[in-house]
């Protein structure tokens, strides 16, 4: 029976997977992936407490691929110019090949804030981490606080251009979103260069 249900499971997250990828969130719902993976819903909430649970799982996964991106594409890079660079490019190509993978983590809620595991919240801040990193060695006089804002502001700005590209609210191709990214690079790290 754990064998049957652990099975189930990995059937289940990789076909709400393959459904958001395709379809889109809003395309995904219970009674889908029970059919897909041959079992009743029934059994589907037995392994996944509500459908908002088996979303969590996808989203953890895009976030670890995520993770994996963003890191190997700092892997020895010296300059935080330049690895902040690697950062937001690497972010903006990701939210492009994947693009409704990417959208739901930012639109699936659980109905209860309380109800999100832990995990989600932790996998989540590895992206502030990771520039927070560069944004110290940016301004090493910088206080904990004040580089912590900044690598905040600077992946709003990021977000912001992936979400509106992703929406089709910006009319700019693939290219153009490169140029506009490398523009709030250089506007925002050149000025916390020169306060070294």
């Amino acid at each position: 029976m754990q064998q049957r249900h652990a099975n189930l499971r990995a059937q289940a997250i990789h076909t709400a997977t393959q459904r958001i990828e395709n379809e889109g969130l809003t395309s995904l719902n219970a009674r889908f992936v029970a059919k897909a993976i041959g079992c009743s819903v029934g059994t589907l909430y037995n392994i996944f407490q509500n459908i908002d649970f088996l979303i969590f799982e996808v989203n953890l996964n895009t976030l670890t691929k995520l993770h994996a991106a963003l890191t190997t594409a700092i892997e020895g890079e010296n300059s935080p110019e330049h690895a902040i660079q690697a950062i937001a490019q690497t972010y903006i190509q990701f939210s492009m090949a994947n693009k409704n993978l990417w959208l739901t983590l930012f639109e699936h809620r659980f109905p209860n804030s309380a109800d999100a595991p832990q995990d989600y919240y932790e996998k989540r801040s590895f992206l502030f981490q990771l520039l927070e990193t560069q944004f110290a060695l940016l301004n090493p006089s910088a206080s904990k606080q004040a580089i912590a804002i900044e690598a905040r502001a600077f992946w709003a700005g990021v977000h912001g251009i992936c979400s509106l590209h992703n929406t089709d609210k910006l009319s700019d191709d693939g290219q153009a979103i490169q140029d506009i990214t490398n523009t709030l690079i250089q506007k925002f790290a050149a000025p916390l260069r020169s306060n070294v």
